[in-house]
Formats: C-alpha cells, structure tokens, sequence
C-alpha cells in the first residue's frame, strides 16, 4: 500500500523546454525537429492543442489521445470551458483512474522505461493538488470501511499500512529515498500486512475466530521474501536516469548485474524451500501441484537470467527480466488456492 504520487518511483528532470509560440506558429514542422514538452503542431483560433508530444532523455511511446484532448484536472486555460461537458469529464475520468490504479498491477511493470514521463502527474494530465485529494480522499475512506466493519485488530493493521505508506512516499521522511528503509518497508506491506491482514479480516468478516493456516503461513512468508525481491529490482529499469540525477539506489551502488543475480538467488531459495515444504509436510500441502509448479517456476527464473546475462544487461533486456518477476508474483498467487 504506496501514496507515492508517482508511482514506482517516477523521476523527471527538473526543468523543462520552452518554447516561443510566436516563432513556432510561423514555422512549419518537420520530421527532423524535436519534440517539445506540451505544445501543439496545430493551433486554432482559441488555442486549444490537437496533438501533444512529451520531451524527455529517451524516445517514449506515445499514447493514443481522443482528438481535441486537452489536459484533465489541471485547470490550465479556460478554453477548455468550450468543449462539452461529457468529453471534459471523460478525460478528467481518464486522468484520475491512470493515476489511482495500484502500482504492482501489471501496467506499472510493463511501463518501465527511464522518467516515465507520460504518466498523469508528469505528462500534466492531472494537477499535483488533484492527486493530493484524491489520495486523502481514499485513505480516509478506506480507515472509515476498515473501522466500521472489521473491528479494532483489523483497523490497527490498516492504519500501520497506511502509515507505512505515508512515511515511505510523502515528505519530508520520504523513505523511498533510502534503499533499506524502502525494500523493509515493502516486504512489510506486501508480504505480511497484505496477506495476514486480509485472512484476519475475511474471518472476521464471516464472524470466525482466527486460527493460524499452514498455506497463510506459507504464502505470507513467501511473498514477503518476493516483495524483497522486489524491491531490490525495482529500480532496475530506472537505473540510467537515477544515476544521471544522482539518485541512490541499489542498482546504481552495486551494478544491474550484481542486483539481478541477488534477486534471482534470493527466489531460487524460495522455490527450493516451497519444493521442501511440500516434500515434508504431505499433510498441509499438496504435493501434485506445489513442487511441479515451484520446480517451473524456478527452472523459467534460470533461463531468464540466461537471457539477461546473454543480452549483456541491455535496457529492454532489464525491462524483460524485471516484468517476468513480476509475472511469477502473479503466478503464485494464482497456483495458491489450490495449494
């Protein structure tokens, strides 16, 4: 559970071209000019911007725009007044639903390209007193829902996720900045809160008294692992912006390589105490399933290690590898009800 408003920890440059309106509008465009942050290639008689380009160190994928979009949620220039309001609203949804969505979700993974900078926040789609609001917003509702309906226990875990979140994210603590407090403070969250928490609650919920689960146990204690894994290759992507910005992380202090074979050794002995606990506890697990399934999984993280030794640590090759992580985290989730 982050509050980070930008999410994986998204970094942009400072500052920003400018770019004379006068000369630009007398100027016709050509494909051997650069792309300017923010400004149109055709402008009407109210100013408004068909088409959009974002500058940043790297070339980004641009994202498909409805036509006469103009930025939700910013508030900048009025004539966006002009426009009707369900298309106005349509883009203001669109803005606030790319920014609230979780950040381990699979979208975040697969945008791992340096700065990222067509994020909502960083692409000026959405204002930073927007994303302000809507996260008090949803924090205060999410601590309402927790304490009116799953008691004090519950409310307490959710309160320590919150608080977490918030010190991890929000200045001047920002733990994020510091790459123990941060791969701690994610495996917290991820690994117990997120999965104890919600056995404790759905209990509660269904009016049972808690009982300690061998598979709760398991999946808490692997994923915890997994969310250290994580949070060591997380920056992986970023590593070239976040050492051009001077921006510590484990990456830029050990090296991409150093970082992915730590990471993939810290998951292989996942995988080969998951194979134990299966082979010696017959009567809590599921032999069948657990140790084929963590036997894959851990010859597929070999072979994908493989190809990023090979690829010799390129940026497309560490976006791959960095994304497979994260489809094994979804695999075990999805191989865990029938444990």
């Amino acid at each position: 559970m982050e509050l980070s408003l930008s999410p994986t920890s998204h970094r942009v440059p400072s500052t920003i071209p400018t770019l004379n309106f006068a000369k630009l509008s007398s100027t016709k465009a050509t494909t051997s000019q650069p792309l300017f942050l923010g400004f149109s290639k055709h402008f009407n008689s109210i100013g408004l911007n068909h088409h959009s380009y974002r500058c940043c160190s790297n070339a980004v994928p641009k994202r498909p725009q409805r036509p006469s979009s103009i930025r939700a949620c910013t508030g900048v220039g009025a004539a966006g007044s002009d426009r009707p309001l369900a298309e106005r609203l349509l883009d203001l949804k669109d803005a606030c639903w790319r920014f609230l969505r979780p950040h381990t979700i699979r979208g975040t993974a697969l945008g791992s390209l340096v700065n990222k900078p067509y994020l909502p926040i960083a692409a000026g789609d959405l204002s930073v007193q927007s994303a302000w609001f809507l996260v008090i917003f949803f924090a205060a509702a999410g601590l309402s829902i927790a304490g009116l309906n799953f008691g004090p226990f519950i409310f307490s875990l959710y309160t320590l996720g919150l608080f977490l979140g918030t010190i991890y994210s929000v200045p001047p603590l920002r733990m994020k900045r510091f790459p123990v407090a941060a791969f701690l403070i994610i495996a917290t969250v991820r690994g117990f809160l997120l999965n104890f928490g919600v056995y404790y609650a759905t209990r509660a919920s269904l009016g049972l008294a808690f009982e300690w689960s061998s598979p709760v146990v398991f999946i808490t204690t692997f994923v915890t692992f997994f969310a250290l894994v994580i949070a060591i290759t997380k920056d992986l992507p970023d590593v070239e912006g976040d050492r051009k910005y001077q921006i510590s992380t484990f990456a830029t202090k050990l090296g991409v390589r150093n970082i992915a074979f730590l990471g993939s050794g810290i998951l292989l002995v996942n995988y080969i105490v998951s194979v134990l606990a299966a082979i010696y506890m017959p009567q809590a697990f599921r032999r069948w399933l657990l140790i084929p399934a963590h036997t894959i999984f851990a010859i597929s993280l070999i072979y994908q290690a493989r190809i990023l030794e090979q690829a010799n640590y390129t940026k497309d090759a560490i976006s791959g590898f960095y994304r497979f992580i994260w489809n094994l985290f979804y695999a075990e989730y999805a191989i865990f009800p029938f444990i």
